[in-house]
C-alpha cells in the first residue's frame, strides 16, 4: 500500500484520532480516579480534624490542665484516626502521633477554615488537613492526615493497566482503520474497474450508479456525462470524414468528368468554355466547403475564438439585409427589415455577425417559395437584442428540427446540393452565437415557414432606441 494513497491517509487519520481520543479519554478517567479518591480523603479528613474540634472543646471547658493527658488516652481509642498533632498558639506541641516520627503535620499557624495539602515523601505520601480553633482566648492548631498509600497503589495499578492495553488497543486501532477504509473505498475500486474496461470502442457502456445518494452516486452521474459528451464527440469525429468526403466527391467527380470530356477528343470553343465553368463553379463550391471546415475545425479546437469589441449590431444587419435582396432578386422574395434607427451596441465581432445575418437570410432564401416573403426584425427586448429571422417557405419537419444544426445535416438533401447547400451554415451560425454568449433557436412547421431567433447580451450601459420599419420589394 503506498503512502500516497487515500487508503494510508484514511487509516493514518483513524489512527491518530483514535489515539488521541482514546488518550484524552484515558487522562480524563486517570484525572477522575484522583479526584474522586482525593475528594474521600479530604471528606474522612474533615470529620477527623471536627471530632478533635469538639474534643478540645470539652476539654477546656471541664478540664483545661489535662488536655495533654487526655489526648494520649483518646489518641489511643482512635481520635484523629491515627495521625495527628495539635499545637497551642504559641507553637508548642500539645501531642503529636508517635507513628509520625519527626514529621510535622503543623508547620505554620493555620487560619480558621479547614485547609487541605498534599506532602510527597520519600516513601510515603501523606495527605494533611489543618484547621484553628479559639476557646476561652487560647488558640489551638490542629492537623490531621491520612496516607495515600492505597490510594497509589491503586493508581499505579491503573496506570499499568492503561499501559498494558495502550499497545494492543493502538494495534487494534490502525487494523480498524484499514478495514473502515477498505470499505469506504470499495465503491470506489469497483468504479475505477469499470472505468478501465471502458474504452473508444463500446464508449456507450455507463458506470453502474450506487443506490445510495451520496457522493459516490454525484461522482458516478458526473463521470456518466462526461462519457456521454466523450461518446457524442467521438461519433461526430467519426461521422465528420464519412460526410465531408461525400460531400467533396460530388464537387470533385464533377470536375474530373468535364475535365476528362474535354481531353477525349477535340471539342469547339463553347463546349470548352462550358466544361470550364463547370471546373470554376465547383471548384469554388469545393473551396467554400474546405474554407467553412477549416473553420469550425479551427473552433472546435478553440483557436479561433472572435475577439469581442462593443459594436454596432445595426450596421451588420442592415449590410446583410442589402445583400439579401440581392440574392433574392431571382426568386423574386420580399424582404422586410425592422432595425432600430440609432445603435444597437453589443460587445461582438462585426464580420462574424454579418456572416451569422447572412447566413440566416442566405438560409430562408434557399428554402422559400418563390414570391415568398422574409421578415428581418431587431427588437430589444430587457437586457438582450433579439434578431428574428423568419419566412414562409417550406419549413421543417418537427422530428428534423433538434438536428438542423448538426454538420452536413439538410432537410432535403437533393433540393440542397442542387441549391449548393453542404450543410455547414446553420452549424458555423450556432458556433458564431455561442461565441457571442448567445442563444439561437428555431420555430418551424412543414408548409408555412420556419423563424430563426438569436439573442443576444446587450453591452453594459446601452439603453434601448426606438424601431423603424421598412420594406423593400426586389
Amino acid at each position: 500500500m503506498s503512502f500516497a494513497s487515500i487508503r494510508f491517509r484514511l487509516t493514518a487519520w483513524y489512527f491518530c484520532s483514535l489515539t488521541v481520543i482514546l488518550s484524552l479519554y484515558a487522562l480524563a478517567v486517570w484525572y477522575g480516579m484522583e479526584s474522586s479518591m482525593l475528594k474521600a480523603v479530604d471528606h474522612d479528613l474533615r470529620l477527623r480534624s471536627e471530632d478533635v474540634r469538639q474534643f478540645i472543646i470539652r476539654e477546656v471547658t471541664s478540664a483545661p490542665g489535662e488536655l495533654a493527658d487526655d489526648f494520649q488516652e483518646q489518641a489511643a481509642l482512635g481520635l484523629g484516626g491515627g495521625l495527628l498533632e495539635v499545637r497551642d498558639g504559641g507553637g508548642r506541641v500539645l501531642f503529636r502521633s508517635a507513628r509520625l516520627g519527626k514529621t510535622q503535620l503543623v508547620e505554620r499557624v493555620a487560619d480558621s477554615a479547614i485547609e487541605y495539602t498534599t506532602r510527597h515523601g520519600n516513601h510515603i505520601n501523606l495527605r494533611i488537613a489543618r484547621s484553628a480553633i479559639n476557646i476561652g482566648g487560647q488558640r489551638f492548631i490542629i492537623g490531621v492526615a491520612e496516607s495515600l498509600h492505597e490510594f497509589q497503589e491503586s493508581r499505579e495499578s491503573f496506570e499499568g493497566l492503561l499501559a498494558l492495553l495502550a499497545f494492543p488497543s493502538l494495534l487494534l486501532a490502525a487494523f480498524g482503520g484499514l478495514w473502515l477504509s477498505s470499505r469506504a473505498l470499495l465503491p470506489v475500486d469497483r468504479i475505477t474497474n469499470q472505468a478501465r474496461r471502458i474504452s473508444i470502442s463500446n464508449l456507450e457502456t455507463r458506470l453502474q450508479q450506487p443506490a445510495a445518494k451520496d457522493e459516490l452516486q454525484r461522482l458516478v452521474l458526473t463521470l456518466n456525462e462526461m462519457l456521454e459528451r466523450i461518446d457524442s464527440a467521438v461519433k461526430r469525429m467519426e461521422q465528420f470524414p464519412a460526410d465531408a468526403s461525400h460531400e467533396l466527391r460530388a464537387p470533385l467527380t464533377l470536375i474530373y468528368t468535364a475535365a476528362e470530356f474535354s481531353l477525349r477528343r477535340e471539342r469547339t470553343c463553347e463546349e470548352l468554355l462550358d466544361a470550364m465553368r463547370k471546373i470554376l463553379r465547383e471548384s469554388g463550391r469545393t473551396s467554400r466547403m474546405v474554407d467553412d471546415l477549416l473553420l469550425l475545425a479551427r473552433a472546435d479546437s478553440g483557436r479561433d475564438s472572435s475577439t469581442l469589441v462593443p459594436v454596432d449590431l445595426s450596421v451588420s444587419a442592415r449590410s446583410a439585409v442589402e445583400q439579401a435582396m440581392v440574392l433574392a432578386e431571382p426568386k423574386g422574395i420580399t424582404v422586410s427589415s425592422r432595425i432600430p434607427e440609432g445603435a444597437t451596441v453589443v460587445e461582438g465581432d462585426e464580420a462574424a455577425l454579418s456572416r451569422l445575418w447572412l447566413i440566416l437570410l442566405d438560409n430562408s432564401i434557399k428554402y422559400g417559395k418563390p414570391g415568398g416573403e422574409i421578415d428581418f426584425e431587431v427588437a430589444i427586448e430587457d437586457a438582450e437584442v433579439v434578431v428574428r429571422v423568419s419566412d414562409n417557405g417550406f419549413g421543417i419537419a418537427r422530428e428534423e428540427l433538434p438536428h438542423i444544426f448538426d454538420r452536413f445535416w439538410r432537410a432535403d438533401k437533393v433540393r440542397s446540393r442542387s441549391l449548393g447547400g453542404a450543410g455547414l451554415g446553420l452549424s458555423i451560425a450556432q458556433w458564431i452565437v455561442q461565441e457571442h454568449r448567445g442563444s439561437i433557436t428555431v420555430v418551424s412547421e412543414v408548409g408555412k415557414g420556419s423563424q430563426f431567433s438569436v439573442r443576444l447580451p446587450l453591452a453594459p450601459l446601452h439603453s434601448a432606441h426606438t424601431v423603424s420599419s421598412g420594406e423593400f420589394k426586389v
